[in-house]
């Protein structure tokens, strides 16, 4: 195993993004579909947030109980929005980071992924699966 794997050789660079204007029906949507837990908020490439399929889980949603798909979901978009369950102060990895940079900052924090950026542009995503995955593949 190399000491210092560049994060380009694990980190997803066809990334399902979202904008603040998606509603929330089409995330909870996007999240049953592509069975990720992250969705980077961006505007054209920029960066802006991230939601989580935890962040999205917090929201009030006793309101939905008992109701049809398309009821919760009419519900949903008026409960809030991208903007509102979205984590804005985002911890992020540098194009050159590496494997050894991801894992630090994952073992040390309570959260499961990390953008990629490179001039606040998005430009991967590197998960603790993504993590593992590599694990072990070089043990």
């Amino acid at each position: 195993m190399k000491k210092n794997e560049s994060i380009k050789k694990i980190m997803i660079t066809d990334v399902t993004t979202i904008t603040l204007n998606d509603p929330l029906s089409e995330v909870r949507k996007i999240f049953i579909e592509q069975k990720g837990n992250h969705l980077p908020v961006v505007e054209g490439e920029k960066l802006l947030g991230l939601l989580s399929f935890t962040d999205f889980q917090k929201m009030d949603s006793s309101q939905l109980y008992n109701q049809d798909e398309k009821q919760a979901d009419a519900l949903l978009d008026n409960l809030s929005s991208v903007k509102e369950a979205m984590t804005r102060n985002l911890v992020t990895l540098k194009k050159d980071s590496t494997v050894r940079d991801a894992t630090e900052i994952l073992a040390k924090n309570h959260f499961h992924s990390l953008p990629v950026v490179e001039d606040s542009k998005l430009v991967g995503l590197v998960t603790t699966t993504d993590l593992l995955q590599y694990f072990l593949r070089v043990y």
